[in-house]
């Protein structure tokens, strides 16, 4: 049995690199569409309702947001309405104490008017040595007032009112009745009387000091001329500290 013999034939292909490598990315987007829908499916199955909470989730994100912007417009408001009323409260306590004011200054402009006619003659009778006023002031925290007497007269107008002043304060002290001299309230061994010399009105300033313990009530206050010609009068201590409250007084 012969053999044939037949030379063996090679087959020469040219390679393509672009074909294979589209090759390969056709390979790849394949493998990833199958990833996506495979994650899809199992988002379907495990959780159907996911896109429906989500689109309500972000609805939500949304009304809170707009609820969150209302709620600080409303707070802004309710500052500035607080301000508001805060800045009239103040303006109505600012009027209120002017208005107060005011009405001081105006019930002691009328008296010094007065005080004034009686002085010049006025239609009024002219009177001899009188005690106009007496105010107290207190000095800081301590026992100590700064008080300020003004005398007038209006029947010598050519002659000076010359003589001396006395003063006395009643009050409680250890639960008796005390009277305090001059002496005792300006806390000297040999205390200067209170002098007054004028043609129709002076102010006597001057000071005293309480003895601890002592509360006041009344301050006995009487000038005596040197022609004779005495006045007395009484003042309460709450009367005289108020009046020196009013800062025109020691103007």
């Amino acid at each position: 049995m012969a053999l044939s013999s037949k030379p063996a034939t090679l087959v020469v292909r040219r390679h393509d690199p672009k074909r294979a490598r589209a090759l390969v990315l056709a390979l790849v987007l394949g493998w990833l569409l199958t990833l996506v829908a495979a994650w899809g499916l199992a988002t379907r199955r495990a959780a159907p309702d996911f896109e429906r909470l989500e689109s309500q989730h972000m609805a939500l994100q949304a009304e809170v947001a707009r609820t969150r912007a209302e709620l600080e417009r409303s707070r802004e408001g309710e500052a500035r309405a607080t301000r508001s009323d805060q800045v009239s409260r103040t303006a109505n306590q600012t009027l209120e104490t002017d208005l107060r004011e005011r009405t001081e200054e105006i019930a002691a402009l009328r008296a010094d008017l007065a005080f004034y006619e009686r002085l010049v003659g006025g239609r009024g009778p002219r009177q001899g040595l009188t005690l106009h006023q007496f105010a107290l002031r207190p000095i800081g925290d301590s026992r100590g007032y700064a008080f300020r007497l003004t005398l007038a007269q209006n029947l010598k107008k050519a002659a000076y009112a010359t003589g001396q002043v006395a003063m006395v304060v009643d009050g409680v002290r250890g639960g008796r009745l005390e009277t305090l001299n001059w002496a005792s309230l300006s806390q000297s061994e040999a205390p200067t009387p209170l002098q007054f010399r004028f043609k129709y009105f002076q102010q006597v300033d001057g000071s005293l000091m309480l003895p601890e313990g002592f509360q006041p009530n009344r301050v006995t206050i009487s000038a005596r001329s040197e022609d004779g010609e005495e006045v007395k009068q009484a003042f309460a201590w709450k009367d005289a500290v108020a009046a020196g409250a009013n800062r025109d007084v020691w103007q």
